[in-house]
């Protein structure tokens, strides 16, 4: 065994040597924002790049499909892993941000004009997730342990109940289904979600690698020595789960826009926020890449995987679907791809 792993440890250092110059002309550019890569860890984030932004040509409808759906599962995991993966706050109240969006982006179009433009209701949309997150931030966050991740369920529930008793408005247990698509065009399609899929994750891995991701991380691990350092955490978190409703504010415009209309189950329900958290887990928290790998991995494996290809039931997938999450739980419990990228870096200086 140990002469295998001599052996590849042997081939992969040869080979992140003679990749090692394109990763410095990426390092010396970008490496102080986002962090410096080695050869084989370059090779990886390029080439899934590639394959992501060439997909639709070289993928079937079935693939390209999942991997659009993939793309807005992304957002929603890569802002919830900058609020509770990096400040170690975990929140199952993440679907009302995204749910506050789509609503407020099917309700203007619903209730006050048929025809009101995209350039109004996108930015108002997210601006109503911005507004939702801070009244949920502003109580919960001055809380510790517990008792916000109690708070952040119980916002998740007020707001499911409350789509039915407002049903004249929202469309109730149905919901509204009158929302236009942004194109029926597979192709294009698929590039309205990935492009700003791919905008997200910059923006949210600079702000990781930034010192207010430092800050974050510092809370997860000791707040009481942040405070003790003259740093107000608190204003702080309520910064991170700020931020965090942006994204998931865009997120759900580009959902409700791909499915032309919102209902609670979809959106709203507790349900979903488990299964960012479920993305996120697997992919590696307080990574954002992570979870953004993570939750292609998963919605690939469902929805085309084991849905086109297995031809499994709704239940046989589901089950499939939480047992892998489980093992990752058990067994790799900093995350697939947590665990691909260290193996990476270690590999591609060879072992000693």
């Amino acid at each position: 065994m140990s002469s295998a792993t001599d052996r590849l440890s042997t081939v992969t250092g040869r080979l992140d040597q003679s990749l090692q110059p394109l990763a410095d002309g990426f390092n010396r550019l970008f490496g102080d924002y986002v962090g410096e890569l080695n050869g084989l860890q370059f090779v990886l984030v390029f080439g899934s790049l590639a394959a992501v932004l060439t997909a639709p040509f070289w993928g079937t409808f079935g693939l390209v499909r999942a991997m659009t759906v993939a793309a807005i599962w992304a957002i929603f995991a890569m802002s919830w892993d900058i609020q509770s993966g990096y400040t170690g706050y975990i929140s199952f109240g993440h679907s009302v941000l995204s749910g506050a969006a789509a609503y407020t982006t099917a309700m203007l179009i619903h209730n006050v004009d048929p025809g009101l433009s995209m350039a109004v209701t996108i930015p108002v949309s997210i601006l109503a997730a911005l507004v939702v997150g801070l009244l949920i931030a502003l109580p919960s966050l001055r809380l510790s342990g517990p008792y916000f991740s109690l708070i952040t369920f119980v916002a998740v529930l007020i707001f499911y109940r409350l789509i039915p008793s407002f049903s004249a408005y929202t469309g109730g247990e149905t919901g509204i289904q009158s929302v236009e698509v942004f194109t029926y065009d597979p192709i294009a399609r698929y590039y309205y979600m990935i492009v700003p899929m791919l905008v997200v994750a910059v923006a949210l891995t600079f702000i990781a690698r930034s010192n207010i991701g430092l800050i974050l991380v510092s809370i997860r691990e000791n707040e009481a020595a942040v405070n003790a350092a003259g740093i107000d955490a608190t204003k702080f978190k309520i910064f991170s789960f700020a931020l965090s409703s942006i994204p998931m504010g865009i997120g759900g415009v580009l959902l409700v826009h791909f499915t032309g209309g919102v209902d609670p189950t979809t959106f709203i329900a507790v349900d979903r926020s488990i299964e960012m958290i479920a993305m996120a887990v697997l992919g590696g928290m307080s990574s954002i890449l992570g979870p953004l790998g993570g939750a292609f991995f998963l919605i690939v494996l469902r929805d085309y995987i084991l849905t086109d290809l297995a031809n499994l039931s709704s239940p046989a997938r589901w089950t499939i679907f939480w047992a892998l999450v489980l093992a990752v739980l058990v067994f790799v419990r900093d995350g697939l791809f947590r665990k691909l990228w260290h193996g990476l870096e270690r590999y591609g200086r060879g072992r000693t």
